[in-house]
């Protein structure tokens, strides 16, 4: 005989206040009987019995059950001991463990899974689970839910036609699958009825039970659950033979990768025959809609109203607007200083977020030296800064970083400190110096050791995995041209237009801005405007603002301290928040890796 067989033949053989009534004292009060609880210190009673329902209650601490329950708590036992000891009073064998698992693995027939949701649903009140994941009573009455005490899982029913047929069980012990359907059943769609009440125009489409619950308990709206995102092909079958009319239907998965991708895997099944929308996640930071009612309920339920008015119309102007406000209260929106005042004037302030910005430049005008330095500049504002290079290897990047730190701190000695560089490369380096150039190194990689972030390669794939994990990101390319995009291509312009893509995702993905080097055509060199950029199409039309870098002089300014320098002249050709056609005269400093702002109106030059 099955467990839930004999339970049910304990409840219909031992009257619960036959029982009872053995170990308390038992006052009858209209059509119920009264005691003192024997479960905590009570002086007035408040433990109650109802005959009809065969089923206690204490008012007092909370206890309540059927006879099996009491059972349990009376005598501090777990289920299958108390129903082995009240089946033994009515001469009932529960029979060896290996007869129940033989039991179990036959495909229960509809019966048997009626009787077993049956008897969970009557422990309900045994576990906190429902409670705890903001399910209230009025919803595990009208499903049915239950708790299966000798498994320690929660039976959430699968009904049809009003009928229940299946069941999903979730078990709450780690060492079990966390979901189980009856022996033989494949997972079914819960709530399927909705597709047949006409009173019900709005249907919610979510992943989960849980999921599902959690919308009727906040706004009062019947949902459907696939039971996992990927069970659609059941979903599908059951819509398309009911064929419901007049009818929205709004699909809600989680909210991540994995939902968002099966939610348009459904919508676009859905979406020839039904009026349907995807329910968009966006500020909401939460898994799922039930995490979202377990930790902000007036935020959850604002969310899924919202839903019902917005989905429909996703590219609407008001879905934006409150996106819109965080954005202005933000630190995303304010432009961010690039160090150089020259070219936040040039800027309105410096780089915005969500931008693209490049640099072209000519061969030994410091076009590395020029990013490394603006990298510098915003990792002294607490940015992140991300530095993909395509060209050199991170040992050579680090080296040019620490050479113009070095050279700094020996920018105000009339000993050289230029050209350190080369006396690393010779050897040739003082005792002294190195000693300096391992203190400068030490003291920069203390106060940036998590903020600056270098990558090789000529792939963009491992700087999503990057800029996922940082709060303040800025990225930098060095240089376009070299990068290979995950798509093929077939000619030059078409892999850095394919470039150009992949990098606009990045910026409007994590709202951030981009730095990049281009090259230049070498016919255009000396070509004042953005034909001067190597595939000049992308570059013209994808980006906020371009600069052309280019040598000023032939000639080298020397200086005793900081070696020999040449004039770089910015040439303004693109600029989206501002004018075209300015110039920003700066001063590169080769031997110490190092850019200086001068005056255009400097007489030196």
């Amino acid at each position: 005989m099955q467990m839930q067989e004999i339970v049910k033949e304990i409840k219909s053989k031992i009257d619960i206040i036959d029982y009872i009534g053995r170990y308390l004292q038992l006052e009858k009060e209209g059509s119920s009987y009264k005691a003192l609880c024997p479960f905590h210190p009570d002086k007035n009673p408040s433990f109650y019995i109802k005959p009809s329902e065969q089923f206690f209650h204490c008012f007092g601490c909370g206890v309540g059950g059927d006879v099996i329950t009491f059972a349990m708590k009376y005598y501090n036992v777990d289920f299958k001991e108390a129903v082995k000891m009240l089946a033994e009073e009515i001469g009932l064998s529960t029979g060896s463990k290996q007869t129940e698992e033989n039991t179990q693995e036959e495909k229960l027939s509809i019966d048997q899974i009626i009787a077993y949701v049956e008897t969970c649903h009557q422990y309900a009140s045994l576990t906190s689970y429902f409670a705890d994941r903001g399910i209230p009573t009025s919803l595990i009455d009208k499903y049915k839910m239950g708790f299966d005490v000798e498994n320690n899982a929660i039976v959430l029913p699968i009904f049809q036609d009003g009928q229940i047929i299946s069941y999903v069980r979730r078990n709450l012990d780690d060492n079990k699958p966390r979901y189980e359907f009856p022996k033989g059943s494949n997972a079914i769609p819960f709530n399927v009825d909705l597709l047949k009440d006409d009173q019900q125009r709005n249907v919610f489409i979510a992943e989960g039970i849980f999921d599902a619950l959690t919308i009727e308990a906040a706004i009062g709206q019947p949902a459907i659950a696939l039971n996992g995102c990927e069970n659609q092909k059941e979903f599908l079958q059951v819509l398309n033979l009911i064929k419901p009319k007049s009818k929205k239907f709004y699909i809600l998965f989680d909210n991540d990768e994995a939902g968002s991708k099966a939610a348009k895997q459904l919508f676009d099944k859905m979406k020839n025959q039904y009026e349907v929308a995807i329910c968009r996640w966006e500020g909401a930071p939460y898994k799922d809609i039930n995490e979202f009612l377990q930790n902000s309920q007036d935020e959850c339920i604002k969310f899924l109203k919202w839903q019902l008015k917005a989905a429909f119309y996703p590219y609407a102007l008001i879905n934006f607007a409150a996106q819109y406000v965080d954005f202005l209260k933000s630190d995303k929106f304010k432009a961010i200083s690039t160090g150089f005042k020259q070219l936040d004037d040039v800027l309105n302030g410096g780089f915005v977020a969500g931008n693209l910005y490049v640099f072209g430049a000519k061969p030994s005008v410091g076009k590395t030296t020029f990013l490394l330095q603006l990298i510098d500049n915003f990792l002294q504002q607490g940015y992140e800064c991300v530095f993909l290079s395509a060209e050199m290897p991170k040992e050579e990047i680090l080296t040019r970083i620490f050479c113009r730190e070095y050279g700094l701190k020996k920018v105000n000695v009339k000993v050289a400190g230029f050209d350190f560089y080369r006396k690393l490369r010779t050897r040739t380096a003082t005792q002294e110096e190195m000693q300096e150039f391992m203190s400068v190194m030490q003291d920069y990689i203390m106060r940036y050791a998590f903020k600056l972030h270098i990558l090789e390669g000529q792939r963009l794939d491992e700087v999503y995995y990057v800029l996922d994990r940082l709060q303040k990101p800025i990225l930098f390319v060095d240089y376009l041209q070299l990068l290979q995009p995950a798509k093929p291509y077939q000619s030059d312009k078409q892999r850095v237009d394919l470039i150009m893509q992949e990098l606009f995702e990045i910026k409007n993905k994590f709202l951030i801005p981009v730095v990049a080097i281009s090259s230049l055509n070498r016919e255009s060199y000396d070509d004042d405007d953005i034909k001067a950029f190597k595939e000049s199409g992308s570059i013209e039309y994808g980006t906020a603002a371009a600069f052309l870098m280019k040598r000023d002089d032939d000639k080298p300014i020397h200086d005793d301290y900081k070696g020999n320098g040449y004039t770089i002249k910015f040439n303004c050709v693109k600029n989206r928040y501002g004018s075209i056609g300015e110039n920003i005269t700066m001063r590169f400093w080769g031997g110490i890796y190092l850019f200086e702002e001068i005056d255009n109106n400097d007489n030196s030059l």
